[in-house]
């Protein structure tokens, strides 16, 4: 079989949107992620003995857009001064995204967990517990959410 490379990530038709606060009310707002699925994980990063530690992530799901009926559209999450992360995979992951990202601040940093719910608590301590048992989840200093042109089929 002959590895062919995916389409390309489609380009920006809004934002970005900072991922403070109200950014992450808008988005939350803006798309509803039951059923969603993550289409793209790209992972930019340095390597070698001269890198420098701070990464950046894109993300891209396919989010169903609230305000309107049946419509899908990409949206993607630019995480960057990624400090760790964890991508778990396994037969049984076929990255839909049953509930909405969970967004939470601890010590100065961002954490981006996209299996919100595994975790039975909504009120979380400390990122370990973010962390912990979380197959998708990020750990940043920043990042924004744009909303994307449709796929290029």
């Amino acid at each position: 079989m002959i590895w062919t490379p995916p389409a390309s990530v489609p380009d920006r038709k809004l934002g970005p949107f900072p991922l403070t606060e109200e950014g992450v009310a808008a988005l939350l707002d803006r798309y509803g992620f039951g059923d969603s699925v993550l289409r793209r994980v790209v992972v930019d990063q340095e390597s070698g003995r001269q890198a420098i530690p701070p990464r950046v992530v894109r993300l891209v799901i396919d989010a169903m857009v609230m305000s309107e009926d049946i419509r899908w559209e990409p949206v993607s999450l630019d995480l960057y001064g990624v400090r760790r992360f964890r991508i778990d995979e396994s037969v049984t992951t076929s990255w839909v995204l049953y509930d909405p990202p969970q967004f939470t601040r601890f010590e100065g940093l961002l954490q981006v967990d996209l299996c919100a719910e595994r975790c039975g608590s909504l009120h979380l301590a400390n990122a370990e517990e973010v962390f912990e048992g979380s197959n998708l989840v990020f750990e940043v200093t920043g990042g924004t959410w744009s909303a994307l042109h449709p796929w290029g089929w």
